[in-house]
């Protein structure tokens, strides 16, 4: 009688180890790249604030960790940043953050400091096509195809 209770109480665990591993997300790729479907500021748009917000947004849930990025907290390069036009080399400091509980979902980069006045700016999302191991992710692990620019200009004065 007590070897019956016992082959229950572990077949009940488990059944319930089963379901628990059930509904745990294991992330395999899927092979379908996600995609950037829209930006603010539009690409070439002009007459910016110059404590603007932007953002870019995308065709799926994206892997919080490739889009977010904190200047204090993180070691690793952005995968999403801002540059001036004539000098893409340096980044301008900023906070990206991920945002899903609305459709479609994205990524908002807040810069640390005002932008310049009447200057152009470039974003970048990184993607896979360029070979340096650095690309925005979908929920499922398949990065962006290939990065994804935009540019905008800033408003003449503040």
């Amino acid at each position: 009688m007590k070897a019956r209770w016992m082959l229950l109480a572990t077949l009940a665990a488990l059944v319930v180890g089963m379901m628990a591993l059930a509904s745990t997300a294991w992330a395999v790729p899927d092979g379908i790249p996600p995609e950037v479907v829209g930006t603010a500021p539009k690409d070439g748009a002009p007459d910016v604030a110059l404590d603007a917000k932007i953002k870019v947004k995308f065709s799926e849930p994206m892997k919080d960790r490739s889009v977010s990025f904190d200047p204090i907290e993180d070691t690793r390069a952005p995968n999403i940043y801002l540059t001036k036009a004539d000098d893409p080399t340096t980044i301008i400091e900023a906070t990206v953050d991920y945002v899903d509980e609305i459709i479609p979902v994205r990524a908002v980069l807040k810069p640390t400091v005002p932008l310049e006045p009447n200057t152009e700016y470039t974003v970048t999302v990184e993607g896979a096509g360029d070979g340096d191991m650095k690309a925005v992710k979908d929920a499922s692990g398949t990065p962006l195809a290939s990065d994804y620019i935009f540019s905008f200009t800033t408003v003449s004065g503040p």
